[in-house]
């Protein structure tokens, strides 16, 4: 097992319009919700991440706004080192309703936190804050902002010698991790490239919108027995394999595992608005690559295609500024949750290969968003 060390305390598309269509959805679900008693422990136990050569557990310390008088809360965080010394680290955040455990996956071919450390990269794995082992604050002050000023203090510390000595830093997102990697590179242009997994700017409608009514408050057989904050959510059981799963391609027992290694949303992400994504996007100033499963059920479908590269670029390109480089992959037969398909090890070298091959713009699996 890994050791346990806790330091101390613009213009809209008309697609990027229907999206429009979800704010109020959002913000009624939020309403209905508020005043549910949950079944959540402030800080929920989740197992740690296979115990491997060069991997420590390193909480922080953090608070979710700035200023002296900010309460803190405990970040659950594991610090894994690649066998020869390196300056680059790879933050991964995981997405809604998921533990860091997503980055890890079912075994080595589904476990991305290996494939970043034989690419010579260190990583930093978190819970987000309101998830897996972190604490979890009143649910209605954990939003994308808060959320990416957790992560802002997380990129300092693997900058000034808390957690290292990096001096370049990858953000990697999933899904919602996505939207919080871009709103802290967005606001604090700390970071040195992005990989934006599982997230466009123009969802299926449909398809969310069933995704956000099949959460509920978090009575759920998982938590049982547990005292929670108000306004935490999950997802009802045996809902999730059709929002993020290919059927075809999933590894098996991918359902089961998911649903196993499942944790809690919060009211205060439902309040995010397509707008505010949009703003977060077209400030980003560094290279960017958005990988994509090409049959991912809440992004892709008729009229919104994710076959190809090419695709993606053409989805994508009026979401960030003309000075950002943007680069694309799309993944065939493979839903939402990359990770837990047997395609996964492609998305893998197709990550570790952009950001190793920093002067050629474009990999066989890779393209560049010209423009």
């Amino acid at each position: 097992m890994l050791s346990n060390t806790t330091p101390a305390a613009p213009r809209d598309s008309p697609r990027s319009r229907t999206r429009h269509l979800l704010a109020p959805l959002a913000v009624a679900l939020v309403l209905i919700l508020a005043g549910f008693a949950l079944v959540m422990p402030a800080a929920h136990a989740q197992p740690a991440p296979a115990g491997r050569p060069g991997c420590v557990r390193h909480d922080l310390s953090v608070t979710l706004t700035a200023g002296p008088v900010a309460s803190r809360y405990r970040l659950a965080g594991w610090l894994c080192q690649p066998v020869r010394t390196t300056t680059t680290v790879q933050l991964l955040i995981p997405g809604l309703i998921c533990t860091h455990r997503y980055w890890t996956g079912t075994d080595l071919r589904t476990d991305y936190t290996a494939a970043a450390l034989a690419a010579g990269d260190a990583v930093y794995l978190v819970d987000r804050i309101g998830t897996g082992a972190s604490d979890r604050p009143p649910a209605d002050q954990v939003t994308t902002t808060t959320e990416a000023t957790v992560a802002h203090q997380v990129v300092r510390a693997l900058r000034d010698g808390t957690l290292g000595w990096f001096t370049r830093v990858i953000g990697v997102g999933h899904s919602y991790g996505s939207v919080i990697a871009m709103a802290e590179a967005a606001i604090y242009h700390d970071d040195d490239a992005l990989v934006l997994t599982g997230v466009l700017h123009d969802i299926r409608v449909d398809e969310m919108t069933r995704f956000i009514t099949d959460l509920y408050p978090a009575a759920d057989p998982k938590f049982a027995g547990t005292t929670p904050p108000d306004g935490y959510l999950t997802t009802r059981p045996g809902s999730r394999p059709s929002y993020f799963l290919d059927p075809h391609t999933a590894v098996r027992g991918a359902a089961g595992w998911d649903e196993q290694t499942k944790t809690t949303a919060v009211t205060g992400d439902l309040t995010f608005t397509p707008d505010r994504e949009l703003a977060y996007s077209r400030a980003i100033t560094v290279p960017v690559l958005i990988v994509m499963g090409a049959t991912d059920a809440l992004f892709c479908g008729t009229g919104q295609s994710c076959t190809t590269p090419a695709d993606i670029c053409q989805r994508e390109h009026a979401g960030f500024s003309t000075g950002t480089a943007l680069a694309a992959v799309t993944i065939a037969r493979t839903g939402h949750s990359i990770s837990l398909h047997r395609t996964a090890p492609l998305a893998f070298t197709a990550i570790t290969t952009w950001l190793h091959q920093r002067s050629a713009p474009a990999t066989p699996l890779v393209s560049s968003c010209q423009r």
